[in-house]
């Protein structure tokens, strides 16, 4: 799971200091779907989804794809079935 706080960035590798794109807000565990989700705030991040973007951590850096807000069963078929 990402840390809550982690600084969101546009490039794997960088050198301090780094430009910070956004912060994850909250990050947990999906059952549902076998890995961690989180939520972000991101610069212009409506016009963002798809992209990859990069969380730097102690000794790595970990990447994270940008989605919308409704990525599971965005049309309600799963409810409604």
């Amino acid at each position: 799971m990402l840390p809550e706080g982690g600084q969101i960035i546009e490039t794997a590798a960088s050198t301090p200091p780094v430009k910070m794109i956004g912060h994850v807000t909250s990050s947990y565990y999906s059952a549902n779907l076998g890995h961690s989700i989180a939520l972000a705030l991101v610069r212009g991040g409506q016009q963002r989804h798809g992209e990859r973007v990069y969380i730097p951590l102690e000794g790595r850096t970990v990447s994270a794809t940008m989605t919308a807000p409704r990525f599971f069963d965005p049309d309600g078929e799963k409810m409604h079935a």
